[in-house]
């Protein structure tokens, strides 16, 4: 049935100068994702194609739908610029539809080119009467059709009545590298696939306390990359242990501000690893209200351990039930809240401070003796794992 898809841009139509490299890149993003698929790209009156024997076609569609930079695919029969085939395929795209529940349509027509000779409202009208004639159809309606038949004559024709709705943002890597904080929840995986969809490429690091956390906790976060994998090609995640100083801030500090202590922790090691590895930002999970430690006085805490690089938050105005909703549409729902502790539970406080202030978190950190040296420590022992 289909044997084009029409690939619409949102903002990416909106960069002037800047759109060619946008598009380049892009471009190359689905030869990657589509590579060993036998299809063709093409150009056709500057909107982009992809061109595939239609057994081919909902798989092509699984996969560019998880492309960032995208807003519509249009899946589409091609014909050449003759009225007889144009109206032969029109018809037959009619017929499916009318078989499918559709009781009334409208045709719309945009003609790129401008020689083909009939305009497109009375080419519109013309191909409207001649279904009416030649299908079951009785009613043309103006608004809100049961179907919408589109038509766009470049220097082919291209016949829809579907147009598949995508994530939209920014084609990955347009806006440089980020570095998220992977944990096994629900929330880190959303705030990386938000960020990636506004173009940035996104690596993860993660933190663990083996063994008072099990290696199937390290399997979970592991797993959840594998999946953003699937919208962040090559994706690496690099795992450290931070038991060794957790030790250190139950045994010697307030136990009233661990979490506190140990979430500075994990941004001042993040904060290394981006620095040395060329990451422009830290990308976090949090939601303001959402636990204690992701209060104004929390957050305040946590920021000051950062020095050179920003902190995104993507997250921070949600609230829980849209960013469940969100881990259920990209398919890391299900594996987070598969229930295996992560680092922030051990040592974790009964009655943590909600609104701690940042000088007696200063005065607790240097109770630890040999504080940076434990903190190289556990950085140098870090492992890499990557995922195609």
């Amino acid at each position: 049935m289909y044997n084009a898809l029409g690939i619409s841009y949102g903002e990416l139509a909106l960069k002037g100068k800047n759109r060619g490299n946008f598009e380049r890149i892009l471009n190359t993003r689905i030869r990657n994702i589509l590579k060993g698929t036998d299809y063709k790209l093409i150009i056709d009156s500057s909107k982009l194609y992809i061109l595939s024997d239609q057994e081919n076609i909902d798989e092509i569609i699984r996969k560019v739908k998880k492309i960032f930079g995208i807003v519509l695919i249009s899946p589409s029969v091609r014909v050449d610029n003759d009225e007889d085939e144009i109206k032969k395929a029109v018809l037959e795209a009619a017929e499916r539809a009318y078989e499918n529940g559709a009781r009334n349509f409208k045709v719309e027509v945009k003609r790129s080119n401008k020689k083909f000779q009939k305009r497109s409202m009375d080419f519109a009208r013309e191909l409207g009467g001649h279904i009416l004639v030649n299908s079951k159809f009785e009613h043309v309606k103006m608004k809100n059709p049961d179907v919408m038949i589109y038509l766009e004559i470049r220097n082919s024709t291209y016949i829809c009545t579907e147009k598949i709705k995508t994530y939209g943002g920014l084609p990955l890597g347009t806006t440089g590298k980020g570095l998220v904080l992977l944990s096994g929840g629900i929330d880190s995986p959303v705030a990386a696939f938000m960020m990636a969809k506004r173009g940035m490429f996104v690596n993860a690091v993660t933190f663990h306390s083996f063994p008072f956390t099990s290696t199937q906790a390290l399997e979970k976060v592991k797993e959840l990359t594998e999946i953003l994998s699937l919208y962040i090609p090559k994706t690496r995640l690099f795992s450290m242990n931070i038991l060794k100083i957790q030790q250190e801030i139950n045994q010697k500090t307030n136990k009233e501000l661990a979490t506190i202590l140990t979430r500075r922790v994990m941004m001042r090691l993040a904060e290394k690893l981006a620095k040395s590895r060329g990451y422009g930002a830290l990308i976090t999970g949090e939601s303001l209200g959402q636990v204690a430690s992701q209060t104004i006085g929390g957050l305040t805490c946590t920021n000051a351990s950062v020095k050179d690089i920003p902190v995104f938050r993507p997250l921070i105005g949600m609230d829980k039930t849209e960013i469940m909703d969100i881990a259920a549409e990209i398919d890391t729902y299900e594996k987070s809240i598969e229930p295996y502790e992560d680092s922030c539970v051990i040592f974790a406080p009964k009655h943590p401070v909600t609104n701690p202030k940042l000088e007696n978190v200063l005065l607790e950190e240097e109770k630890i003796e040999g504080y940076d040296e434990i903190m190289e420590e556990i950085y140098n022992n870090m492992e890499i794992f990557t995922f195609e």
